[in-house]
């Protein structure tokens, strides 16, 4: 008995130190066995690209080596499939994502999250995402159009910004794309496309889109000047000497108490306008106006009281005086009449008749028969006459030493205004019937070209006079609500 309670201090003693150290085995956590972890839907997936993500829960024991994912076109991928990304070792649980890029756009892929510890490489659910479909142009508006024009694109899968997205007509790419929506994109055409006909593509992200028909690139460049200080009007005339353009008489929509005598000249460098002497013969409005050396013929027309006059006067811009020649002697009444110089001649025709008169030194004489009623338009290229019938579309040339004319391939399209001509080539405003849009004509090879309009600026253009000076041609907007005035350069 003595000898227990001799040894019971030292048998309390280690039945204390045994039973702390129950307790701080006890607790210890236990290490799992194996890791466990999940994989999450992808987000952002686009064309070629997604963002993949997943999950540790826990890790296993002694720790991750390796993880990351794997993905393929088939289920369960693993290791061995062609996508695979490893993001190294992990110490702790936590979430973890991988941006993949490189995919084909409208393809379904699986993709696994994966781990590998000491117990060998665990996945995560199997989770499936598409890609977007390639972007696709289905139509565009309008088909034709020139520089600065505004043009919306229709397709499928335009979904990215601006920025992420660029376009060409042709093998030129426009500098400025308005807005991109996912089935719309408004673009500006740019300078320097290929004059005719162009694929437009759009590239998204990378992926290009072409479209199935051809755009077709109006040549010329439109630029706003400075408006007509004469104020508005109608029915009046235009001509240029040297590089000098000039616009004259005409009247409001009350004849009585609008009608001009007035002259006005532009100066194209300065893009300003001057007023000159008033025109001698009186007020007056649709009259005709040819140049011969540097001298302008201005006359015919009707009056402020509607009566047709049948003098004419001729213009000195170095003097800036009018001085009158001998009168008309041709049909007198109210029909629209036309002029043109050739030869160092002027020559005069009238609307419903086939008469052509002919002034040479202060004489009217009359030449052979024009070859129809309905003049439209007449200019004078390289001093070779030309006479149109916009109403039946046709076209012929004149002969002025043989007196003859010639038929020559019809006009393409119903013409407004006509017969401006710059640089050996023919320039006509179409009406709404055809888009407002211009045509070249060339003589030497009796062809048609289209050019851009004034549409795509002015909402229902309407041409009034024109002239050339230097390389480029200037119209003012006609009817009497209109003093705009638009230089045309055919050559950008």
């Amino acid at each position: 008995m003595r000898l227990i309670q001799k040894q019971l201090p030292w048998l309390l003693s280690a039945l204390f130190l045994f039973t702390v150290g129950c307790k701080k085995k006890e607790e210890d956590p236990q290490q799992p066995a194996q890791t466990s972890l999940s994989t999450f839907i992808p987000t952002s997936v686009d064309f070629t690209s997604v963002t993949l993500k997943g999950s540790i829960s826990t890790v296993g024991e002694g720790g991750i080596t390796d993880h990351g994912f794997v993905w393929g076109e088939t289920t369960s991928p693993d290791l061995n499939s062609a996508g695979k990304h490893s993001l190294g070792a992990k110490t702790e649980a936590g979430a973890f994502e991988h941006p993949v890029t490189g995919l084909t756009a409208g393809k379904t892929y699986h993709v696994r999250a994966y781990a590998t510890d000491a117990q060998g490489t665990m996945y995560g659910e199997d989770k499936t995402f598409s890609t977007t479909n390639s972007p696709t142009i289905t139509e565009f508006t309008p088909t034709e159009a020139g520089q600065g024009d505004t043009v919306t694109i229709k397709g499928t899968n335009f979904n990215a910004t601006t920025a992420e997205t660029s376009i060409k007509f042709g093998t030129t790419a426009a500098a400025i794309i308005i807005s991109v929506s996912e089935t719309e994109i408004k673009v500006v055409v740019p300078s320097g496309v290929t004059e005719g006909a162009n694929k437009i593509t759009a590239t998204i992200k990378g992926l290009d889109a072409a479209s199935t028909i051809d755009f077709i690139y109006l040549g010329g460049l439109w630029t706003k000047k400075k408006d007509f200080g004469g104020g508005e009007r109608m029915f009046s005339v235009g001509f240029s000497i040297g590089d000098k353009g000039y616009i004259c008489l005409g009247r409001g929509e009350d004849r009585a108490t609008t009608t001009k005598n007035d002259l006005w000249e532009y100066n194209a460098t300065s893009d300003t306008w001057t007023q000159k002497a008033n025109y001698s013969g009186g007020k007056r409005s649709s009259s005709i106006a040819f140049v011969i050396n540097q001298i302008a013929f201005v006359g015919l027309g009707i009056d402020e009281n509607t009566t047709s006059k049948k003098d004419v006067w001729q213009y000195n811009p170095t003097t800036n005086q009018w001085s009158q020649i001998d009168d008309f002697i041709g049909d007198n009444s109210l029909k629209k009449k036309f002029s043109f110089s050739v030869g160092g001649k002027g020559y005069v025709c009238v609307r419903g008749l086939t008469d052509l008169w002919e002034i040479d030194t202060g004489v009217w004489s009359k030449k052979n028969a024009i070859p129809t009623t309905n003049v439209s338009n007449v200019f004078v290229i390289n001093d070779v006459a030309y006479l149109a019938s916009a109403f039946d579309k046709k076209l012929w040339k004149y002969n002025a030493v043989a007196d003859t004319w010639t038929a020559l391939k019809e006009f393409p399209a119903n013409i407004s205004l006509g017969g401006i001509v710059l640089n050996g080539k023919a320039y006509f405003a179409s009406s709404s019937d055809d888009g407002y849009v211009f045509w070249e004509y060339t003589p030497t090879t009796d062809s048609w070209a289209k050019k851009q309009g004034l549409a795509s600026r002015v909402s229902t253009p309407s041409y009034s006079e024109a002239f050339a000076v230097g390389d480029k041609i200037y119209i003012r907007e006609g009817g009497t609500a209109r003093t705009s005035v638009w230089e045309f350069d055919p050559t950008k």
